[in-house]
């Protein structure tokens, strides 16, 4: 069964339909909230706590950040991009972005070496680079991508050549390890290969941890208003889906959790995390692809919690609409369920879409995005974040996000498509058609609970008997304004078919 309809058939789009005039009291009470039997559930006293929203009032956000403007302006392919809470390009030439990335060309003087070449630049290594000339030069950067100091948003530092912990430098990397023995050998030859190896790698994580901090400390005394972190981190290499596909669990291995501990200090400085869920074509529709995304996203979540477990650093989950090895291809809805879906099970402050140059290199290419962003990601959209937002309000009185009980099962934000349409009219303009019933909110009471943003009062309870109306919106047009669909919805339709408008007098008279 899909997740959702979508309707194309509309000459324009529908009202939203309006419960029957009998219910009209039952929201004068708690215009806010549904109606139910009694059902509590414990709330505060094994809550956990999440970061703030960085939109208030939305639990879950999508953020863009890909070069499609160029669509606009070289093939006037115009996308819709009104879903996503936050858009960012990821051109050079692209400044004051609501999402701004720096990539290694784009921040001070980061050192690395072309793996292909071997030429090196800024030293190469990070114990040969000038951390003085880096800031000088990071200044600038940071004012010429980030000019204004109000504007609030995310900015991630993308330093992909080297890690920070020497013992993560294998494969193509582990050229940062010999060129750091050769420097430390050109300065003592005295040194044995064993002595050697042992004063590069202190060196090497010396002056790799000084980089990354003063990088980070310095972006976020300039820019405060942004969200400031490193792409990739946490990361726990959990990528053995292909040589061992039918056993694989996507557990991150204990010493690399043990390697995350020792870059606690990264955490401890870093105003937030951004771990990646991109799924290479191994992982199209497999069942190993919810647990690659999922164990990552759970260490991340482990992680945020490190400096500060009553203020955790907020998550946004780095995905790409296409798959990693094969570009052209566009991730399914089984995919997104996958990846954007097991995020916000999870509980996360929002997803980010990245994407290059090849999703705008020509007209087809751009109308063949447009096409996907309208009938697969847009819908999906529109359906967790709508979820999350309703389950936020059932469970956290819109004081916090939903995360599974479970964290390690198959449980969804979704909407019920029994009971949900999201339409799409000619104009391309969404609305959510339908109604949730008892078993949908119950649902989400039964397999999700609540994470409290820090500093928000927790209530001790939800008492569904005080629940009696959905109000949530995720834009300014796409709401669900509704009673719920129950027994009591059904009984009072029975009296008012058979006593009129008298049914409302006698409730009102009981009442």
């Amino acid at each position: 069964m899909p997740l959702y309809i979508l309707s194309h058939s509309l000459t324009e789009m529908e009202t939203l339909r309006q419960v029957q005039s009998f219910g009209s009291f039952v929201a004068s009470n708690k215009a806010s909230w549904l109606v139910f039997i009694i059902i509590l559930v414990t709330c505060c006293s094994s809550l956990h706590i999440r970061a703030r929203p960085l939109i208030p009032n939305s639990p879950f956000i999508s953020i863009w950040n890909a070069p499609t403007e160029l669509c606009t302006e070289k093939t006037r392919v115009q996308l819709d991009m009104r879903l996503f809470h936050l858009v960012g390009s990821t051109l050079k030439t692209s400044t004051e972005q609501s999402t701004t990335i720096f990539y290694a060309n784009r921040l001070g003087n980061y050192p690395y070496i072309d793996e292909n070449t071997g030429e090196t630049f800024n030293g190469g290594i990070p114990q040969l680079c000038s951390i003085e000339h880096h800031l000088k030069k990071a200044i600038d950067d940071i004012n010429f991508y980030m000019p204004s100091d109000e504007q609030v948003g995310l900015a991630v530092i993308d330093w992909e050549n080297w890690r920070p912990l020497w013992i993560r430098n294998w494969g193509s990397k582990d050229i940062y390890r010999q060129v750091s023995v050769e420097f430390v050998q050109q300065k003592d030859l005295s040194l044995s290969e064993t002595q050697a190896r042992t004063l590069a790698k202190m060196e090497f994580e010396a002056a790799a941890k000084s980089l990354m901090l003063q990088s980070l400390k310095l972006g976020i005394s300039m820019k405060p208003n942004h969200l400031w972190g490193y792409y990739l981190y946490p990361d726990c290499y959990n990528y053995d889906y292909n040589r061992n596909p039918h056993n694989y669990t996507g557990s991150c291995l204990d010493i690399e959790i043990a390697r995350n501990n020792e870059l606690n200090w990264l955490w401890e400085e870093s105003t937030a995390l951004y771990p990646s869920v991109y799924l290479e074509t191994a992982l199209r529709s497999s069942k190993n692809a919810p647990l690659f995304v999922r164990n990552r996203v759970q260490e991340a979540i482990r992680v945020s919690n490190v400096s500060n477990s009553t203020c955790p650093l907020p998550i946004f989950v780095y995905t790409r609409p296409v798959f990693t090895d094969f570009n052209q291809e566009y991730l399914s809805q089984d995919d997104l369920v996958n990846t954007i879906g097991e995020s916000a099970a999870l509980g996360v402050s929002g997803i980010v879409i990245w994407g290059d140059l090849n999703l705008t290199l020509s007209v087809n290419t751009c109308r063949a995005l447009d096409s996907y962003l309208r009938h697969t990601l847009n819908p999906y959209i529109i359906n967790v974040t709508m979820a999350a937002k309703i389950c936020s309000q059932v469970l956290c009185h819109d004081s916090g996000a939903c995360a599974r009980k479970n964290w390690n099962s198959s449980d969804y934000l979704h909407l019920n498509p029994e009971n949900f349409v999201i339409q799409m009219s000619r104009n391309g303009k969404y609305a959510i058609q339908g109604q949730p019933s008892f078993q949908d909110l119950q649902r989400f009471i039964e397999k999700f609970y609540c994470r409290c943003y820090a500093g928000y009062n927790c209530e001790p309870s939800v008492d569904l008997n005080d629940i009696h109306y959905v109000n949530a919106c995720i834009s300014e047009d796409i709401c669900i304004n509704n009673y719920i669909k129950h027994l009591y919805f059904f009984f009072f339709f029975f009296l008012q078919t058979i006593m009129g408008d008298s049914c409302i007098l006698f409730i009102h008279m009981s009442s």
